[in-house]
């Protein structure tokens, strides 16, 4: 029960970032600042979520496969 719970909050968190990543706040017009080693706010924004969606794949991944598995023996 605790791999299932773990897979809701990764799908939760995933489903998070990309309303984030295309809501207003993001994709302000006009919007430059704040800058983080010289990148433009939605340019450094973009990276950093981009990065969290991978992380959050393969973590998702394994505790998929796990899932599975753990199903596959109880047959």
């Amino acid at each position: 029960m605790k791999l299932n719970n773990t897979w809701r909050l990764i799908v939760g968190a995933v489903l998070f970032c990309l309303a984030i990543q295309f809501s207003p706040w993001v994709l302000a017009q006009n919007k430059l600042e704040p800058y983080f080693l010289g990148m433009p706010f939605t340019l450094w924004f973009g990276i950093l979520i981009t990065l969290l969606l991978v992380l959050l794949t393969a973590v998702g991944g394994y505790v998929f496969s796990r899932l599975k598995s753990d199903e596959l023996k109880e047959e």
